[in-house]
């Protein structure tokens, strides 16, 4: 999964009742007041009995189709793209030419640092333009899980693609424990991290 969809799965998982209730229901609101002539003091009761109308929020969240959704589901294609493309042999001669100090292992080490960063970024970014506060608060709300999940998912899978692993065993066992490790991220993130459907009803974010 890329780190967009990521944050996309964040967002409506803790910001879902916001969404719909600024994307659906607010702009009913003028207009039924305007015509039953009621007192703007009761906007707040009638914003909550509109508040089924958010079932048609054109921001829905897609169901899992398959079990190889979520094995893969916190894999960041992003990072692994532009690893993949920075360690193909041309780039990767052309990076050791111009730093002499640039090796593939530290190479590896800053994408697995460039990951979260570029997590945060992507994720802050799309909350901007949803007209969500930058960042959640308290600190306790930002995306602990899927920032760390998406970063170790990285640092397992980029072992299994050279340079850093270069035969045939060291392959099978990097791609053996990928998968491993990608199955359990998957598992724990059922746990630490329920949907919003499991969390208490009545409970806003």
């Amino acid at each position: 999964m890329s780190i967009a969809a990521l944050a996309d799965d964040e967002i409506l998982r803790t910001d879902r009742r916001t969404l719909d209730l600024a994307r659906v229901i607010d702009p009913h609101l003028v207009p039924i007041l305007t015509n039953l002539q009621l007192d703007t003091g009761r906007t707040a009761q009638l914003r909550t009995a509109l508040e089924p109308i958010a079932a048609e929020s054109p921001v829905q969240k897609t169901p899992s189709s398959s079990a190889l959704d979520g094995l893969v589901k916190y894999i960041p294609t992003e990072s692994i793209t532009l690893y993949v493309a920075a360690t193909a042999t041309a780039a990767m001669s052309s990076f050791t030419v111009a730093f002499p100090f640039l090796t593939p292992f530290r190479l590896y080490l800053c994408f697995v640092a460039l990951t979260p960063i570029l997590f945060l970024l992507i994720y802050v970014g799309k909350r901007r333009s949803l007209k969500l506060p930058a960042l959640p608060e308290p600190v306790t709300k930002w995306p602990w899980w899927k920032l760390i999940a998406s970063t170790v998912a990285f640092a397992v899978w980029a072992l299994a693609v050279p340079p850093l692993v270069a035969t045939d065993a060291g392959k099978v066992a990097a791609a053996f424990g990928a998968l491993l490790v990608s199955t359990m991220l998957s598992l724990v993130g059922a746990v630490v991290e329920p949907s919003e459907a499991s969390e208490a009803p009545g409970q806003s974010h």
